[in-house]
């Protein structure tokens, strides 16, 4: 569960309306009634309709109904409704929008490369990076997961993945062995992950101890050459393709032995289309 704060989504509000709703209030709209009804116009993944009714609420608006993130919904589906005051309406109603377009549209896209890593194998992982766009990381990781993904890394303080640019303060990949049982000696807890990018360098992984060996952007068949010689060595190792991983890669690379497919592909997809109608109650 990604938990959003009552500052966060209060951030959200205040951001769209820092000092009121100019034109509402010029309008004399307060007092007024109004029914404002989300509903998809092509399928979707919906996400973030937990934090959109959460925003409603901040302005007294009640809540008729409305779908749990990580549903499927149709074309012309009912994603949320809710009534009130005629100005909160106005004041929430593009905020609202925006996040659960731009959530389900992450949701839709996890879900097209979930769906094209698991045709070749059932148990087969999708690991969403934290390569998203600055301030969204809970936006972005509730979505990577109601569309089947997990995170990768939800930052650099809850893992341990050892790149090509550590080892170059340490030593470089001949002291990986020394490297990896220095730090089991000290965090016993948790596996360690190390970055490969040519065959060599999968292998000294594999001799090191380390848990994973994660390969950067190599081709989908030497990935496969790669696996064999790594599980010879090591059959508990965990093989992992990282780099430019997307849903036309997906199945090949899990094909070639992929037991992870790691990708920021997710994060930069089209948004969802949501359609918000606002009428008023007489």
């Amino acid at each position: 569960m990604i938990y959003f704060t009552e500052n966060q989504i209060d951030r959200l509000l205040e951001d769209d309306v820092p000092m009121g709703d100019l034109t509402t209030f010029l309008m004399e709209m307060s007092g007024q009634k109004a029914k404002i009804t989300l509903l998809a116009r092509n399928p979707m993944i919906v996400c973030c309709t937990e934090e959109a009714v959460r925003l409603y609420k901040k302005l007294n608006l009640q809540i008729t109904s409305f779908v749990s993130s990580g549903t499927q919904v149709k074309t012309g589906d009912k994603i949320l409704e809710a009534q009130g005051d005629a100005a909160s309406v106005h004041s929430i109603w593009r905020t609202s929008t925006a996040l659960i377009e731009f959530a389900s549209g992450i949701s839709d896209r996890t879900k097209q490369l979930v769906t094209a890593a698991r045709k070749e194998n059932p148990g087969v992982t999708v690991a969403g990076t934290r390569k998203h766009p600055p301030y969204i990381k809970k936006i972005a990781l509730k979505a990577l997961m109601a569309g089947g993904g997990i995170p990768h890394r939800t930052g650099l303080s809850d893992t341990i993945l050892i790149f090509r640019e550590h080892l170059l303060f340490a030593g470089g990949y001949e002291k990986l062995s020394e490297i990896v049982s220095k730090i089991k000696k000290k965090q016993k807890e948790r596996k360690i992950v190390v970055e490969a990018h040519t065959e060599d360098q999968a292998i000294s992984i594999t001799n090191s101890g380390a848990d994973a060996v994660q390969l950067d952007k190599m081709s989908p068949e030497n990935f496969a050459a790669c696996v064999q010689k790594c599980k010879r060595l090591n059959p508990d190792i965990s093989m992992i393709a990282a780099g430019k991983i997307n849903d036309s890669n997906a199945g090949a690379y899990t094909k070639a032995g992929a037991e992870i497919l790691v990708s920021s592909w997710m994060y930069f997809a089209q948004p969802a289309d949501v359609k918000a109608e606002i009428v008023p109650i007489v």
